[in-house]
């Protein structure tokens, strides 16, 4: 075998453009890309924080699409006896609101489109950010803005993306995507896996080169080809293999709940998850 690693009006919809990241330009910081292989691209993420996110949703086998930065959404804002008051605006019509009303717009981080149609709207911020008045304020826009779209809006923040063994074994996994190997080798490998009874460890003791067998089972996983439990456990030898398809995921109905929230634990949405037992980490 040979392998080597390699409650106003909305902001029209119909404005959107694919790519608006010239709209962040504003805003200093550096930027990462992010392989987004499904989408025959890589996405542009300021920061590490937002490319945490963008690595856990570009491999989540239920996201179809992703939107960096999408668009605009502009709103004016002004205090009041009551609190703040808050006005989504039509991003088509000029006039503005005179004062005491002043005017901005927010960029959300990313709109999400899954697999069944639904759309997610996220913003990633750091949690110590998010009892700033002004995080607090744009983040109720964008949440307003998501439910006159019928989208679910979700703040994501350091606790929630590095919580749990997911983001590890994505980037694991990273490194072994690309993979220069004999078609028929990596064949037998895979057919050799028997659902929910092989084991990384049982696997690799079939083989006589171990090393490149545990390379070539590392790509199968990050290709789908394979399936194993990337949330519950560190990829280990104890890991249960599946054929690829088996196990979806989606971080949206737990661990990144609806308008901020968040669930205690790490879960899948897929009730095809067969939790792993523990071992040490690969």
């Amino acid at each position: 075998m040979t392998i080597s690693a390699t409650s106003s009006k909305s902001i029209s919809t119909e404005s959107y453009s694919v790519s608006t990241f010239r709209l962040r330009r504003r805003t200093p910081g550096s930027f990462v890309l992010v392989p987004f292989p499904k989408g025959g691209r890589s996405i542009r993420c300021q920061g590490q924080l937002e490319a945490v996110a963008a690595v856990i949703l570009a491999n989540c086998p239920l996201v179809a699409a992703i939107h960096e930065q999408p668009f605009q959404i502009w709103y004016a804002w002004r205090e009041a006896e009551s609190g703040l008051e808050i006005r989504l605006l039509d991003q088509q019509n000029a006039a503005r609101p005179s004062a005491p009303w002043r005017c901005s717009y927010i960029v959300p981080d990313f709109l999400v489109t899954m697999t069944n149609g639904r759309k997610r709207l996220i913003e990633v911020k750091p949690s110590r950010k998010l009892a700033r008045p002004d995080v607090q304020r744009k983040l109720s826009v964008a949440r307003r803005y998501a439910e006159q779209q019928g989208w679910t809006f979700h703040v994501v923040t350091e606790v929630e993306l590095r919580r749990g063994s997911l983001i590890s074994n994505l980037r694991l996994l990273s490194r072994y995507r690309r993979l220069i190997a004999e078609p028929a080798s990596l064949a037998t490998i895979e057919e050799s896996v028997t659902a929910g009874a092989s084991t990384f460890g049982d696997t690799l003791f079939q083989f006589a080169n171990k090393t490149d067998v545990r390379t070539a089972l590392l790509h199968l996983i990050a290709s789908g080809r394979l399936d194993v439990d990337l949330l519950s456990e560190p990829i280990s030898e104890t890991s249960v293999l599946y054929p690829g398809g088996s196990i979806s995921w989606e971080p949206f109905d737990s661990v990144w709940g609806p308008s901020g929230s968040s669930t205690d634990g790490l879960s899948a949405s897929s009730a095809n998850l067969v939790p792993t037992s523990s071992s040490r980490s690969m």
